[in-house]
């Protein structure tokens, strides 16, 4: 099944050479209400490269050396606790890409949301994409076992002339066991600015209350997904035009490729969406690798739709 709306409403890999700031923030609080981490990443074009130019952290958030597997793209991987986050955790990361910088953030493993003894654990994240910048926020799957009790809040503040594509997977329970989500709780808002004017503003509510209607939620699918792209380089053309033909694009590529999908996951369905110049598009299914896989594809196919050039798959979402 496909859904598809438009709507008019609202080269090897190296170490960063170039001289940075790595700041040690004060150190992190543990306390009854648990970990207080915050990480804050700067990046800026250096010469004919994008180079981290500050780093500093707090607690169990930290950025790995940055590499250079195609020149000057920046690919840096952020570390969450290794040991998961628990009730009472409170995680705050802050990303800065400057004017021209072209950044692909990505995680080395799935972040892990463990059950709560009534405390809520809190995740904030914000990103702020400059003037003909590119970001690609393409992190492994979030994965809230049962009982979890979680909220969390996620800011992109766009420039007009930027490009950014992005996702959040959420694997609900333990499906690997057929173990549900149950009586946890998870409370996400996510929130795209484009040259600080509100563009999209998107709830994600799982509780006991809300998988009572599973028509209007995520019809019984444990794994859920959001990817949202935006092209400001393409303004020349109005942005419905260049939205809807991309977006035609991929409902054309999709329809091709969902039968070699839903080989690896029967129930996986996805919807597309045009919409003030942004292009989302939403995932439910069984098994996160299959929908992992789609978005995938989706940015390789971005990204030549970019700049002309396929991107290799990362080394690190292989391992």
């Amino acid at each position: 099944m496909t859904q598809i709306t438009l709507c008019n409403d609202m080269a090897g890999e190296e170490s960063n050479e170039a001289t940075s700031t790595v700041t040690a923030l004060p150190a992190a609080s543990v306390s009854a209400r648990g970990w207080e981490a915050e990480l804050v990443l700067g990046y800026e074009v250096s010469r004919d490269k994008t180079v981290l130019r500050h780093s500093s952290h707090r607690g169990p958030l930290a950025i790995q050396r940055a590499l250079y597997p195609e020149g000057g793209v920046c690919h840096s991987h952020l570390l969450h606790p290794p040991g998961g986050v628990v009730g009472g955790d409170s995680l705050d990361v802050k990303v800065c890409v400057s004017a021209g910088a072209e950044v692909l953030l990505t995680t080395p493993g799935a972040t892990r949301f463990y059950r709560s003894d009534g405390r809520v654990a809190n995740l904030e994240q914000h990103f702020t994409v400059g003037e003909h910048a590119r970001l690609e926020w393409a992190p492994l799957e979030n994965i809230a076992f049962p009982g979890a009790i979680l909220t969390t809040q996620t800011d992109f503040r766009l420039s007009a002339t930027s490009q950014f594509i992005g996702w959040d997977i959420w694997t609900l329970g333990q499906p690997a066991t057929e173990t549900p989500f149950g009586n946890g709780d998870l409370n996400g808002l996510t929130r795209v600015f484009i040259d600080d004017t509100l563009t999209l503003c998107e709830r994600l509510r799982v509780n006991p209350e809300t998988q009572r209607f599973s028509a209007s939620s995520l019809r019984d699918h444990p794994v859920c997904s959001t990817l949202i792209m935006y092209d400001g380089h393409r303004q020349s053309r109005t942005s419905d035009e260049t939205e809807q033909s991309l977006c035609e694009q991929l409902v054309e590529w999709w329809e091709g490729e969902r039968e070699n999908v839903q080989q690896k996951d029967p129930s996986i369905v996805f919807g597309f969406t045009a919409c003030d110049g942004l292009l989302i598009v939403r995932g439910l299914g069984e098994k996160t690798e299959a929908l992992f896989e789609v978005y995938t594809q989706i940015w390789q196919k971005v990204r030549h739709e970019w700049t002309g050039i396929t991107p290799a798959i990362p080394r690190i979402w292989r391992t």
